[in-house]
């Protein structure tokens, strides 16, 4: 916690903490996206076993985590001078190859139109989730 200081520095009793809502806000963000992967990989594995192709609601989904992923990166960006001991290359890598997984297996998604669109798509919701646990993790 931050601390502003009303007049000099030699008297401690004006000094009052100033709120760093950063990490409140990354924890909030983490769990929508453990969400959105969440049901989107439940319902690619359901499109899976089902035998059908991905739906435009099921590639919207997709859209959609690509997107928050996306804003991820942007806060990222935005708040990587506020922390401290964050490797921005390990960080970065990771956000970044979340994004590239996502986007290439939607992608693949449209293009296949047998079961194994979902299926690509169930396997890159799992990837992401175990990325977005690390990105959690290498944050905090």
């Amino acid at each position: 916690m931050r601390h502003l200081t009303r007049g000099s520095a030699r008297h401690p009793e004006n000094v009052r903490p100033v709120h760093d809502y950063t990490g409140a806000v990354f924890t909030v963000y983490t769990i929508v996206l453990y969400a959105v992967t969440g049901i989107l990989t439940l319902w690619s594995i359901v499109e899976t076993i089902r035998n059908r192709p991905a739906g435009k609601a099921l590639l919207g989904a997709t859209a959609l985590l690509l997107l928050l992923l996306i804003v991820q990166l942007i806060l990222s960006i935005a708040t990587f001078g506020s922390t401290h001991d964050v490797d921005p290359l390990l960080y970065f890598g990771y956000v970044i190859t979340a994004i590239l997984v996502i986007a290439l297996a939607g992608f693949w998604a449209f293009a296949e139109l047998s079961r194994w669109g979902p299926g690509v798509l169930a396997a890159a919701g799992l990837t992401v989730v175990v990325m977005i646990e690390r990105l959690d993790q290498i944050w905090q």
